[in-house]
């Protein structure tokens, strides 16, 4: 009798077990294709410099980002978006981004420049820019889990210099008059752009 009853509680466990195996499997195989929603971008470029990135995917075909960027002198920030039109490993891209790094700070650049031990302060320590780009390119890798690309096109960018004309005599001699004089500036300019994404969540 008592083995008859570990027999009917071994039969139960098991034929529950089975009934859930096809469950779990169906849960799993529920939606093969879905990606990974969340991201974190990182890349290299011009006009924007390093940058480093959230992004998010509303869908396959569609990523959107927001970070921060830093030219090499100045940190700045960008937001975009990009269209994957095709699936898998490898998919032409368009992008599309908007971006502004900071410029300089007049009393600390008179401080800077006051110390003659250091070399003559570089033009571009004093300028802040935006700039829009528009991009075609390629992406590749595995689009659940990462993806590397690469992409040129052209930037639409605007210069803000400061003017730095009522600074003392010494420093402006150090300028001259043309590179003391401020202003606002624009340009079309070929630009390109090298990183990769690693998706997660």
């Amino acid at each position: 009798m008592r083995a008859a009853v570990t027999l009917g509680v071994a039969g139960l466990l098991l034929g529950g077990t089975a009934a859930a195996q096809p469950s779990e499997v169906t849960r799993r195989t529920q939606d093969p294709e879905r990606l990974a929603p969340l991201g974190l971008l990182l890349d290299a470029g011009v006009p924007g410099g390093a940058g480093l990135s959230a992004a998010f995917r509303p869908s396959r075909h569609v990523r959107l980002h927001v970070g921060a960027t830093h030219n090499g002198i100045r940190l700045g920030g960008r937001a975009g978006l990009t269209l994957l039109p095709l699936k898998g490993w490898l998919t032409p891209s368009a992008s599309f981004e908007v971006g502004h790094a900071l410029c300089g700070d007049v009393e600390k650049l008179t401080r800077r420049m006051a110390d003659t031990s250091l070399p003559p302060t570089p033009s571009m320590e004093r300028v802040g820019y935006s700039y829009a780009s528009t991009h075609l390119g390629i992406e590749f890798g595995r689009p659940e889990r990462y993806m590397f690309f690469l992409r040129g096109g052209l930037s639409w960018v605007q210069v803000d210099v400061p003017d730095v004309r009522g600074m003392a005599e010494p420093f402006l001699e150090r300028l001259g008059t043309e590179g003391a004089q401020g202003g606002r500036f624009y340009y079309t300019m070929p630009s390109a752009k090298l990183g990769f994404i690693v998706y997660f969540g």
